[in-house]
């Protein structure tokens, strides 16, 4: 009977190869961030809890505790150990910080009864769940209190991680945090089936421990995958932005070198955070484009909305078409050198109100200086002037 269960054992070496993946990827900002510090500590107690599981971390245990009766008791006092770690770093992340006393003071009381149960209790060569309670092993006083305990611990986690992701938090911590959650849940849904194998001794609850296993494992990977995942796709995002406005950056630049912040270079560019130099590029290209409104006449501007009104440019994109022919009109009137006029006209519009509104608009722009509305443009009023 579910048979069909052995074939999803790689679920749990799956899950946490995963959890170990997220840790090593979350290790950088875990490290030294913090305020992330707490979970990623988290991850670290449940991916290190689950692997004392794995076949070969028991081979390696065996070799460094005498007998396999203390390599049980050794994993089950370490996972109480990180059951109250996790619960306790849980709290710190959600600004639950009083309840250190409580958390680690219960599970220290739960650890000593362990000892004193597997001491007091028939001699037995492992602590497993024996298929017939005539087979010497600890009492079944022993799993009750293992169990409860860590079916406490871990639904406590899980409820504190779904009401802080119904918060007013950012989307994707608040879907990070559900998917956490919903891991530590299954976690809870594995020590009630345990408890119901230690009720029935039904060889039917065996098969599902492994998957369950791993099927907690991937919701906890995923919801602290998220973030890492998320500032991929940001960095990606930054990246193409930063150069998207490298042809309108160099070409403003290069007649109003003033405006640049600074000397760059390979080196600067490696130490630099993407995002920094990609608000630095921002600054210099919003900066030329007032120096340059200085050298558009009104004529010149008015000749521009001709152009591209006669165009078929779409009209939200109209304004984008504008601006990139008379930023060419004053580019070469700049080179030419003619000399600027005060501008009573906000052509350079005005500043977004962050930084993703103001890449998107000088984005737009920069598309429009390179488009055939532009070139023809050129073609007709700047070059053969």
């Amino acid at each position: 009977m579910f048979t069909w269960l052995t074939d999803l054992a790689w679920l749990e070496n799956a899950g946490i190869v995963a959890l170990w993946a997220v840790v090593l990827a979350r290790a950088p900002r875990g490290l030294t961030d913090r305020a992330q510090r707490p979970l990623w500590l988290a991850i670290v107690m449940i991916a290190l809890a689950m692997s004392m599981h794995l076949e070969p971390v028991t081979a390696v245990l065996a070799r460094l505790v005498p007998g396999a009766h203390w390599v049980d008791l050794s994993t089950h006092l370490f996972s109480i150990v990180d059951a109250a770690a996790v619960l306790w770093f849980i709290f710190q992340a959600a600004g639950r910080r009083r309840r250190t006393v409580l958390v680690f003071g219960a599970a220290l009381a739960v650890m000593a009864a362990l000892v004193v149960l597997d001491v007091t209790g028939p001699p037995h060569p492992r602590n497993q769940i024996t298929p017939s309670p005539d087979i010497p092993s600890v009492p079944d006083a022993y799993w009750y209190v293992f169990f409860a305990f860590h079916l406490t611990a871990d639904t406590t986690c899980g409820i504190v991680c779904w009401a802080q992701g119904r918060t007013g938090a950012p989307r994707l911590l608040r879907y990070g945090l559900r998917l956490f959650g919903t891991g530590i849940l299954l976690a809870s849904l594995l020590w009630v089936l345990k408890l119901c194998y230690l009720f029935t001794r039904s060889p039917v609850f065996g098969p599902l421990f492994s998957p369950v296993t791993g099927v907690e494992a991937l919701f906890i990977a995923a919801g602290v995958a998220l973030p890492v995942v998320a500032g991929v796709r940001w960095l990606w995002r930054d990246r193409t932005a930063y150069r998207g406005l490298a042809v309108l950056w160099r070409e403003l630049t290069a007649v109003t070198p003033d405006v640049v912040l600074g000397p760059g270079s390979r080196l600067l560019d490696a130490v630099l955070p993407l995002q920094l130099r990609l608000y630095r590029r921002v600054i210099e290209i919003r900066d030329a484009m007032i120096v340059l409104r200085d050298y558009v006449s009104p004529a010149t501007l008015e000749a521009v909305r001709r152009h591209v009104d006669g165009q078929a440019v779409p009209g939200h994109l109209a304004d984008a078409h504008v601006t990139a022919c008379w930023l060419a009109a004053a580019l070469h009137a700049r080179r030419t050198g003619e000399e600027p006029r005060a501008q009573t006209v906000n052509l350079a519009g005005p500043g977004a109100g962050d930084l993703g509104a103001e890449v998107r608009h000088l984005l737009r722009i920069a598309d429009a200086y390179r488009s055939p509305v532009v070139r023809a443009y050129r073609a007709v009023h700047v070059d053969t002037g």
